[in-house]
């Protein structure tokens, strides 16, 4: 918890802002500041080169922190790889254009600095960040040179470095993820390296010989930062366990949902937040088709603030306040003064006033309706193993159901209106192979609405309900202390607070009280220390 920390920090005296920066202390007297996700919608045109790309997507970020300045933000995150749109039929493409990142221990500002003038993605990004007087997190690519010493440690760059040149890349050259932080005068502050390069769809991508965590400090907190698939990992969750004052996390990503639900962007998101007691503030591209969309801000003990989550081909900026401060009673939605904004490709803004559409169809699995549709907002879910699962089938309005798998025990206890849809009630106690590459350790179970593919159960997880369920426990035996709570309505929506709970042990536990219908509901534990890799 962080609350042990608010005492201490009153200790200190404030000389100016660059101390409190340094410090992590909350300069900002309202209790609260005001961050920005981006969900972009990548320009992307065949015909066009890869630095037109790039200029056209830079042009992008600059539309949106235009927005966010006139909306008084204190700091916006960008995507994962938000400049550089997947080509499938060139996974590599995208490293022509990596640049030298600096460690941000030396403290360069790109944009005053003429030694960038060959590295115009820092440049610009250095440049909005002070043009615009808040702090700018992204992700690019960083090339290194593979270098030979006798002692690697010791270096600033010691990822590029290698004692025996035999392990050096085949073309000399190490090519980092990199999550990159300027601060309000466009200083570079951090480069953080993805520890864990999502396998299948990062050919490339270097993985880091000597991982490190990174922080960075503001007037309003202290914030970890993560990219992508990171989040599966233990280390994200070390990183805010070593430095409990921790305000939030930075998570540029580009995510690719996968079934059972609990692998979906926002869920997800919100999860990890709530388990974790930590502000996330989460970007992520928008690219339906490719199982990609999901963003938001979401704060501890509630949740999400304001999220998008819906496969309509645009791109999203969000704006929330946010508590510097667990103790914040700045929870109503007048005093978190949410701004939810469309920006279409020729830059027109629209406010969206209310609850986002959805326009998701029934179905979305690539098991069931093939990869790569046409149309980027034709939404497309990836799988994950479900074998090691024990499913039983709803067949009554009301029941109990305990299954047990490899010592782990769940129970559901539910009572519905109706039960003319097929749902399962699911638990694992197995660890999760995952593509081949990796073991994650798990006990899981879950409620869902799926249906039978080739007689086995549950292969197909639909996305819309019309039954509603008047109460749901989930009850689990478990034997870690990370188990990360979901429930979802029909077409993705996330079930409001007010009418689900989970005493952070065993149980989720859920009330009908606005008649909205249950999608999914779950509780998944992680077993962090039974992870590792499957050749292994």
């Amino acid at each position: 918890m962080n609350l042990p920390c608010i005492t201490a920090l009153c200790l200190f005296i404030i000389f100016n802002t660059s101390d409190a920066e340094k410090m992590g202390i909350n300069l900002f007297p309202s209790g609260y500041y005001r961050a920005a996700v981006l969900e972009l919608k990548q320009y992307d045109d065949d015909s066009s080169s890869g630095s037109e790309i790039i200029d056209i997507n830079l042009g992008k970020y600059t539309k949106a922190a235009q927005l966010a300045k006139s909306n008084n933000v204190d700091i916006i995150v960008f995507p994962e790889k938000g400049l550089f749109p997947m080509k499938m039929d060139n996974m590599t493409w995208f490293l022509n254009y990596a640049e030298d990142i600096p460690d941000g221990s030396e403290e360069v500002n790109p944009c005053r600095e003429k030694t960038f003038s060959n590295s115009p993605i820092l440049r610009n990004l250095s440049c909005i960040a002070q043009k615009n007087n808040f702090f700018v997190v992204a992700t690019l690519i960083d090339i290194k040179t593979c270098e030979v010493h006798k002692n690697c440690k010791s270096r600033i760059d010691k990822n590029s470095c290698v004692t025996d040149s035999s392990d050096c890349p085949d073309n000399d050259y190490f090519n980092f993820n990199t999550l990159v932080v300027f601060n309000r005068k466009g200083t570079l502050v951090v480069r953080y390296y993805k520890r864990h390069p999502f396998t299948p769809l990062e050919a490339g991508i270097s993985t880091p010989q000597y991982p490190e965590p990174a922080y960075f400090d503001t007037g309003f907190g202290t914030f970890a930062t993560d990219i992508g698939f990171d989040f599966l990992f233990n280390d994200s969750v070390i990183d805010v366990e070593k430095r409990p004052w921790t305000t939030g996390i930075s998570y540029g990503n580009w995510w690719f949902d996968h079934t059972p639900l609990f692998y979906f962007a926002v869920p997800n998101q919100q999860a990890w937040c709530l388990t974790n007691e930590v502000t996330v503030l989460s970007s992520d591209v928008h690219a339906p088709n490719l199982a990609s969309l999901g963003s938001g801000i979401y704060i501890p003990g509630k949740g999400a603030v304001i999220y998008s989550y819906n496969p309509d081909g645009k791109s999203k900026l969000l704006i929330s306040n946010v508590p510097s401060s667990p103790l914040s009673t700045l929870l109503n939605k007048k005093s978190l003064n949410t701004k939810f904004f469309y920006i279409d490709d020729d830059d027109t803004v629209t406010e969206l006033n209310g609850e986002e559409p959805r326009d998701f169809k029934e179905e979305c699995g690539e098991n069931v309706l093939g990869m790569n549709p046409g149309s980027l907002t034709d939404y497309r879910c990836k799988q994950t193993e479900v074998e090691q699962y024990t499913f039983v089938k709803l067949n009554e309005t009301e029941d109990y159901i305990n299954i047990c798998s490899n010592n782990f025990c769940c129970s559901l206890e539910y009572q519905a209106e109706s039960m003319n849809e097929t749902f399962y009630f699911a638990v694992s106690g197995n660890r999760l192979n995952f593509y081949d590459i990796y073991w994650f350790g798990v006990q899981s179970c879950f409620l869902s609405r799926c249906e039978p593919v080739d007689d086995e159960p549950c292969r197909n997880f639909l996305l819309k309900s019309d039954t509603k369920f008047h109460s749901i426990k989930i009850t689990g035996l478990f034997n870690t202390s990370h188990i990360y709570p979901h429930i979802l309505d029909s077409e993705l929506r996330l079930t409001d607070r007010d009418e689900w709970s989970f005493d952070g042990k065993s149980q989720l536990s859920y009330k009908n009280r606005k008649g909205k219908n249950v999608l999914f509901a779950n509780l998944y534990g992680r077993k962090y220390q039974e992870d590792g890799l499957v050749d292994n």
